[in-house]
């Protein structure tokens, strides 16, 4: 056997990583990715998971074939796969949760296993800021479709990144995605549900790499990735604890003003880039989706490239996550939506 570092230009990485240690990657935000191609029958990667929360799942596709590994916390050798043909596999080493970090350590490969140059990215990018619904949460619960979440749905064992509607519209366009949401977060700092009790908002965590409060924090370099389309899914969680509250004048001019500074403050590094504000179809209050829309309008609306996109059940959908059946749904909608756009957002 033989160890290699995670690094270099075989590999190809998706989402917030952070290569501050020059040969060790981590893996920061849910759905975080890295391809490579390798042959061999077999292959183990080492890793350190650094939990702050639930999230203690890797996921992993070979040759189009899912797979998920549950993960102790620290240093750990896991095996990716075993027993297959002696050929060339694209593999794809993936984040299927939030609430932990990933680094990567080293693959670990049988003596005449060698990696090749994955295949090109796709031209388009695209970037996802959302909640739960965006980052996968409680995906693979297919048994409750349209119905309110059991005990079980928080578990962190039915997440899975790689069936969110984010990713799959990104195979589906296709673009390289970077996929920057949290389940439970809100707009504000103290209010939605991440990190409770002290909650930590979008206004905290939109410019971070690092972002978990459980340990420091880092700011995100964003010209490493500078999308084309900017899609802004935030706003399910925004109503706890105060129930309501987008019904007061006071807080929805607020609540706008703040999701406006953000969207102005991300776009200020991909200026070209168009905004699409798309709530999802967990039930909601439609008084969210109003205030979207008045976004969308004090942005320019089209004139501007910012638009707002409505599902078709958007905020009717489901009382619960949306699973497996309702996040393709979701996918090709926003698919068509955005292959309508005009053809020169799609340009550098």
């Amino acid at each position: 056997m033989c160890e290699t570092y995670i690094i270099g230009d075989k590999f190809a990485f998706s989402g917030r990583v952070d290569f501050s240690d020059s040969i060790h990657p981590t893996l920061i935000w849910g759905g975080s990715t890295v391809s490579f191609r390798f042959k061999g029958k077999s292959l183990s990667v080492k890793l350190e998971n650094i939990r702050y929360g639930l999230g203690r799942f890797l996921g992993v596709v070979v040759d189009g074939e899912e797979k998920s590994i549950e993960l102790a916390d620290g240093v750990q050798t896991v095996s990716l796969f075993s027993e297959l043909r002696n050929r060339y596999h694209d593999v794809c080493i993936y984040k299927k949760t939030d609430g932990h970090y990933i680094k990567l350590l080293s693959l670990v490969m049988p003596q005449g296993g060698n990696l090749a140059e994955p295949a090109p990215a796709p031209q388009k990018r695209i970037e996802f800021y959302g909640d739960s619904v965006t980052a996968g949460s409680a995906v693979d619960l297919d048994d409750f479709e349209g119905m309110q979440d059991p005990p079980e749905a928080y578990s962190g064992v039915y997440d899975n990144s790689w069936h969110s509607y984010a990713a799959i519209t990104s195979r589906m366009l296709p673009a390289q995605i970077n996929n920057t949401s949290q389940g439970g977060i809100a707009i504000f700092d103290g209010t939605g549900y991440f990190e409770l009790p002290n909650t930590i908002g979008v206004e905290s965590c939109y410019d971070k790499l690092r972002y978990s409060s459980s340990f420091e924090t880092s700011k995100w370099d964003f010209s490493k990735f500078v999308p084309h389309v900017i899609v802004f899914a935030v706003g399910n969680n925004d109503d706890h604890p105060d129930s309501g509250c987008i019904m007061r004048p006071e807080y929805r001019e607020k609540w706008i003003s703040k999701y406006i500074e953000i969207i102005n403050d991300v776009r200020s590094h991909a200026p070209k880039a168009a905004v699409v504000l798309a709530l999802t179809i967990l039930m909601h209050n439609p008084a969210w989706d109003d205030a979207m829309e008045e976004i969308k309008n004090r942005l320019g609306g089209s004139d501007s490239r910012v638009y707002h996109y409505v599902y078709k059940r958007c905020g009717k959908g489901t009382p619960g996550h949306p699973r497996n059946k309702e996040q393709q749904e979701m996918a090709s909608e926003l698919t068509e939506f955005l292959n309508s756009l005009p053809e020169d957002v799609w340009q550098d």
